[in-house]
């Protein structure tokens, strides 16, 4: 009977460890989905340079392509419909104001924070009272990669690890910002 308890245990143990890393990793592929949306938002020229060359490249557009048929860009034809030709969200979900790195330095002391406290402090801030569940999901995201490469980039600093992590700004930090 002992050894069923802790193969129970143990199994209990695999699939928390396997449900955080999920978690962990869409939190990653959301933040790089984000860095990736910016980067294409910041050279919108080249982005139709590139839909040029591969029309030439190809012979035919991605309109012209079948349904579910890959274009030159590696997407199906029917990629991206939902979301349109612009990027922006799909209509009747509601978007938030923006969040730069200013926005999330502002909300840092030299008293470390939990990424808890920072994400009620930027709803305050944003004036998200009660935010819908996209809302929410929306704002951890940003929050995620913005305090990573702020931490990564030494603009902030951190202690801990985990849910003991810790987000606080150095001597004088966020008066230079």
């Amino acid at each position: 009977m002992n050894s069923l308890d802790s193969a129970k245990k143990a199994i209990k143990a695999e699939l928390a460890q396997a449900r955080q890393g999920a978690e962990y990793y869409l939190s990653l592929a959301s933040a790089l989905e984000d860095a990736l949306e910016k980067l294409e938002s910041a050279r919108p020229a080249m982005k139709a340079s590139r839909t040029a060359k591969n029309v030439m490249l190809n012979g035919k557009s991605a309109r012209r392509a079948a349904p579910g048929r890959k274009t030159g860009t590696g997407r199906s034809a029917k990629a991206g419909t939902a979301a349109g030709k612009s990027g922006k969200a799909p209509a009747g979900t509601s978007a938030l104001p923006k969040t730069g790195m200013a926005f999330w330095i502002d909300l840092l002391s030299e008293e470390p924070k939990s990424a808890g406290d920072i994400l009620k402090a930027a709803m305050d801030r944003l004036g998200l009272a009660n935010p819908d569940s996209e809302q929410k999901k929306k704002l951890i995201q940003r929050q995620t990669f913005a305090l990573n490469t702020l931490v990564k980039d030494k603009k902030i600093a951190d202690e801990g690890t985990r849910r003991a992590r810790r987000f606080f700004v150095r001597n004088g930090e966020q008066s230079r910002q």
